[in-house]
């Protein structure tokens, strides 16, 4: 039976008085639910125990729970409420897209592929947080849960050095609690146990990070029947209601990195074996809550609508739909310009003859010189933060972080002779940028960033 993960401290859980009925409710898989919504003779029929020793425990449970209830989320003065306050990020740029920085109160989620620099922006704001109010900050201390490794404290000593040298003993390693979690239940016990406690000792503590929520989940927690994905789903609905319950009753804010996984497009034989999709389908509204080109959106509404036309009836074709990747078509057009500039003139066209090869690294082929054409499309997005709904319904704030190449300066300058080169590397640059899936109060934009010895540094203003 499931009243130990309900009712932790209740003293039925080991009371000899309803040993025996826990017990063979166990084996009958009647849960503390049940109990509280069947009648005890309904009850006594799932389980060879006489209807007065159940309905006692009925009794006692629903006193238990109502006594917990009122223990946990006590009735209090609007007086005695922490109010919710914001914190700079380090980055005016990136304040004003979050409507004012990082809030209290709720649960922020930074997500994306890996070394796109969600650790870096956790490092940055473990920092922040640290600053006089006057300077933005929140006077605070941070507690950093790491999941994947030790937190790189040569790196945010570089950073406190290189930024935040001036505000002296304000920002500190040594107002950062740090503690690895190296499996699921080390996890779930830091979060439940440990964490709660060190909040109610330390009242000085503004922030806490974890980097990241998703990894020991999605490493331990099988779902290979349907009540496995039932009870994971309970899992990550628990962990993300006691972060919550943390924020709101701290006046804390909580900050979590999270990994992506991919969320690949239906195939046409499937669709058109009758598959169809809603506008209340999960599927159907994933891409606006997860921050896909609305391109990305459209082809797959229209993909999974069976709606796509043929050129010939003078609808657009599916492809027509994506957007033009326009960095690979400019790097294209550049190459084919100055194989024509420097082709002999009784050289034939001829792209066997053309050995040199090109990589393009958001698109993943390699094509010859000779046969390199105009015109590409982006590819489909398909990444999507694990942890599902369940988890998305408790995030007030996401946002993504994607790293992508863009054409070189030198390239665009057209100062690098193309004739010299032997692989690709000199025709793209990183290209990083922050979006801003969804906030309270704040519309969807984004900004391009670069990592540097400060932390994350804005390229420019916005870009809506």
């Amino acid at each position: 039976m499931d009243l130990y993960d309900e009712l932790k401290t209740s003293s039925l859980t080991f009371s000899e008085l309803f040993g025996s009925l826990l017990e063979a409710a166990r084996k009958s898989s009647v849960s503390v639910v049940d109990f509280l919504t069947l009648n005890a003779s309904e009850l006594a029929l799932l389980i060879p125990r006489s209807i007065n020793e159940i309905a006692c425990f009925q009794d006692a449970l629903r006193k238990k729970l109502q006594n917990q209830v009122f223990e946990v989320h006590p009735i209090v003065e609007v007086s005695q409420v922490i109010p919710p306050s914001v914190f700079t990020t380090g980055v005016d740029v990136m304040d004003e897209m979050l409507g004012g920085g990082i809030k209290t109160h709720e649960i922020t989620e930074i997500f994306g592929k890996s070394s796109t620099g969600k650790s870096q922006l956790l490092m940055q704001l473990s920092l922040s947080v640290q600053c006089p109010v006057s300077e933005g900050g929140l006077d605070g201390k941070c507690v950093f849960i790491t999941t994947e490794g030790d937190l790189p404290t040569k790196r945010i000593d570089e950073m406190i050095k290189q930024k935040y040298a001036e505000k002296g003993a304000h920002v500190s390693q040594n107002n950062i609690f740090t503690v690895a979690c190296h499996d699921l239940s080390n996890q779930e016990h830091i979060l439940t146990v440990q964490l709660p406690i060190l909040l109610e000792r330390d009242r000085t503590i503004k922030l806490v990070v974890i980097d990241s929520i998703s990894h020991h989940v999605r490493a331990e927690l099988e779902s290979k029947t349907f009540k496995d994905s039932q009870g994971n789903r309970s899992y990550v609905d628990k962990t993300a209601q006691n972060l919550l319950q943390l924020a709101t009753s701290h006046g804390i804010a909580v900050v979590v990195a999270n990994q992506v996984a991919d969320k690949l497009a239906l195939d046409k034989t499937v669709l058109q074996s009758g598959v169809k999709q809603s506008i209340m389908d999960y599927d159907h509204q994933i891409g606006w809550i997860v921050g896909w080109k609305d391109s990305s959106i459209f082809y797959r509404h229209r993909l999974a609508g069976l709606e796509v036309k043929g050129s010939n009836t003078g609808h657009p074709t599916t492809e027509s739909i994506l957007s033009d990747d326009e960095d690979y078509n400019f790097v294209a057009r550049r190459i084919m310009s100055s194989q024509l500039e420097n082709r002999p003139r009784d050289h034939a066209m001829d792209p066997g003859k053309d050995e040199l090869r090109t990589q393009s690294l958001d698109g993943g082929c390699t094509r010859q010189f000779g046969t390199l054409k105009t015109g590409k499309k982006r590819k489909l997005d398909t990444q999507v933060p694990n942890l599902g709904l369940t988890w998305a319904n408790h995030v007030s704030t996401r946002i993504l972080l994607t790293k992508t190449y863009k054409p070189s300066a030198l390239l665009r300058k057209g100062e690098l002779d193309l004739n010299k080169l032997t692989d690709s590397d000199s025709f793209w640059q990183a290209r990083r940028t922050m979006k801003l899936v969804f906030a309270p109060a704040s519309k969807q934009t984004q900004l391009e960033f670069y990592i540097c010895d400060k932390g994350i540094e804005p390229v420019q203003d916005h870009i809506d």
